[in-house]
């Protein structure tokens, strides 16, 4: 008996062997024969088991990957303990159903894998196919039942090929978060970022140059020649540092043929950065420029994130409208939540976007905007106005039913004056806007009167009504003060602010005295030295630091250290998305956490 148990044991092991040797020979339909007639065997042993295992394995290199599937889930309902094949058998399963687009059924297999030693071949199946879905919705699901990076990553991608204008940051800055994604630059035509001994920078301004002397005396006194000393002052402060700039300055006046006119220079196509330029004309010809001659330009006035569009090359210095009303949304959903009800003003259709994306934010979260009205610059006392004015109003009926029962009563008992109260008697003085009737007022615009106007409104008002707005305007000559400020609890999102404390802000103001015998003064919509000095040095380091295509670098990091601003933040997209929360406290603005 046991010869005879031998024998065919030996006999199995040899149909084993040849349908293996099959197999290694890439003889799929031959081996998936000879390893059937051992898996028909009516036995319980590795030799079969193996053999179910190899058939599955025939049958998916011969084509027949519905079969090899069908073989595969057989073994796990024949053999539910055999747990030293059962990580294999899970992949080869992931690995059919991806290739068969059955994502979820993939990825759930691959879950089931405990061995670390599949975990190169799981994140190349994962990489593969998870690159292959183009459905957005598709990779959100997919998302919500496997967190996992490789997901999430091909998510964020799709999500940051969006224009600028149309991110859902608030889901990019929630994955970046999560799962800890560094977001990959990848500009068509830009293989790598060349580095210079000396970088060209144009700066690109309505000079308005004259050649009499009461137009030159105007120019000097000029925003323009304000920031073309800051920038100059910039590269001295950056020779200091051994990085060497070339700086050329451009007259476009306000006109986009005469700036047109001057990019027809074929030497300009040597430029490394472009600064500028201020209006909307010259603006649209120095975009096409860039994104045709592949030259990074930055323009340091506009919020305006439509410049970004489709050029990889643009930035801006200052936050874009999105970036703004994207912060506020947030603190306002984390902290002003007790009084839902919203009033949004802006000035202008250049700060509609950021009005507009505002109230969607916000919407999302159950607040309720009452109102939303564009209010020009000239006009912006309306706004305060609206908060103090008081309207006379009739009184409650109970009040009035009193009244003219009293009145009755006079005129039953023959009073001859019975008729005691008048028509003005019934009405009584409310304010325009009742009394705890708005939570907050999100001011979107960069303009000092609305901001002022809103404040000083609520400063007179005897409810709370919190203001929240960008800090650019706090650089002007403002006509209210920091205790003001502090008094009604101001809120605001830091769009480039300068901590005047800093040392680096010192040495800039000392370095302009000494040259041009003058205090630096901060404009609010215009440019002037301070900007021109931080766009110069901090734009001159990345330069330096990472080359001619410098946001390959700034792609790569969440934050690099301004001169004078305190930070930039370029990762996501190339607006600066920095934008900390600021308070009034103790007459200074500082960073809040609430």
């Amino acid at each position: 008996m046991f010869v005879g148990s031998s024998a065919f044991a030996q006999d199995i092991k040899s149909m084993f062997d040849e349908a293996k040797a099959l197999l290694d020979r890439d003889q799929y339909a031959l081996a998936m024969g000879r390893f059937k007639q051992i898996t028909a065997l009516d036995q319980d042993n590795d030799l079969v088991r193996y053999a179910g295992f190899y058939e599955a394995i025939s049958a998916y290199h011969s084509g027949d990957a519905a079969m090899a599937q069908q073989l595969f889930t057989q073994l796990e309902e024949k053999y539910p303990n055999w747990l030293e094949s059962a990580n294999e058998i899970n992949f080869w399963q992931a690995k059919i159903a991806l290739e068969s687009g059955e994502l979820e059924a993939g990825l759930s297999h691959l879950a089931s894998i405990n061995d670390n030693n599949f975990k190169e071949e799981i994140e190349a199946l994962k990489i593969e196919h998870i690159a292959k879905v183009n459905d957005r919705d598709q990779l959100k699901s997919l998302l919500k039942d496997h967190p996992d990076p490789i997901i999430a990553s091909n998510l964020l991608t799709s999500l940051l090929s969006d224009n600028v204008m149309d991110r859902n940051f608030v889901l990019i800055d929630s994955l970046i978060t999560t799962f800890k994604i560094n977001p990959e630059a990848n500009i068509d035509g830009v293989d790598f970022s060349p580095k210079k001994d000396v970088y060209n920078i144009g700066l690109f301004f309505p000079f308005q140059y004259g050649s009499d002397s009461i137009s030159l005396v105007r120019m000097m006194n000029d925003w323009p020649v304000r920031f073309l000393q800051g920038m100059k002052l910039g590269l001295e402060k950056l020779a200091e540092e051994n990085i060497n700039i070339n700086l050329m300055t451009f007259d476009t006046k306000t006109s986009a043929t005469t700036t047109r006119a001057i990019l027809a220079d074929p030497k300009l196509k040597e430029l490394d950065l472009i600064v500028g330029p201020a209006y909307p004309g010259p603006i649209g010809e120095v975009v096409r420029f860039s994104k045709e001659n592949k030259i990074n330009f930055i323009n340091p006035l506009s919020s305006n994130g439509e410049i970004l569009i489709d050029n990889p090359f643009a930035f801006l210095y200052y936050p874009s409208n999105e970036s703004l009303a994207i912060s506020a949304a947030e603190y306002a959903r984390k902290y002003l939540t007790k009084n839902k009800n919203v009033a949004i003003f802006y000035a202008s259709e250049a700060d509609k976007p950021r009005a507009q994306l505002y109230r969607k934010l916000i919407e999302k979260d159950t607040f309720n905007v009452v109102i939303e009205q564009m209010v020009r610059p000239n006009e912006s006392a309306k706004i305060q106005q609206m908060l103090v004015e008081k309207i006379k109003v009739d009184k409650d009926s109970a009040r009035r039913a009193r009244m003219i029962a009293e009145m009755d009563s006079l005129l039953n008992a023959g009073v001859k004056k019975w008729e005691k109260y008048s028509g003005d008697d019934f009405l009584e003085e409310k304010l325009g806007i009742m009394p705890d009737s708005i939570g907050h007022i999100f001011i979107a615009s960069d303009i000092p009167s609305l901001s002022a106007s809103v404040i000083s409104g609520i400063d007179a008002r005897e409810d709370t009504i919190y203001y929240v707005g960008s800090s650019r305007w706090l650089s002007s000559e403002q006509s209210i003060s920091f205790q003001q400020l502090e008094r009604v609890e101001a809120v605001f999102t830091g769009s480039n602010w300068i901590d005047y404390d800093k040392a680096s802000v010192t040495e800039f103001r000392e370095r302009y005295l000494n040259k041009f015998s003058a205090v630096p003064r901060k404009e609010d919509r215009l440019g002037d030295a301070y900007i021109g000095y931080d766009i110069m040095v901090t734009y001159g380091r990345l330069l330096n630091q990472y080359g001619k295509y410098f946001q390959l670098g700034l792609k790569t990091v969440e934050t690099v250290p301004g001169e004078l601003t305190e930070r930039f933040s370029y990762q996501l997209s190339n607006d600066n998305r920095y934008t900390p929360i600021l308070r009034m406290v103790d007459s200074k603005v500082k960073k809040s956490n609430n």
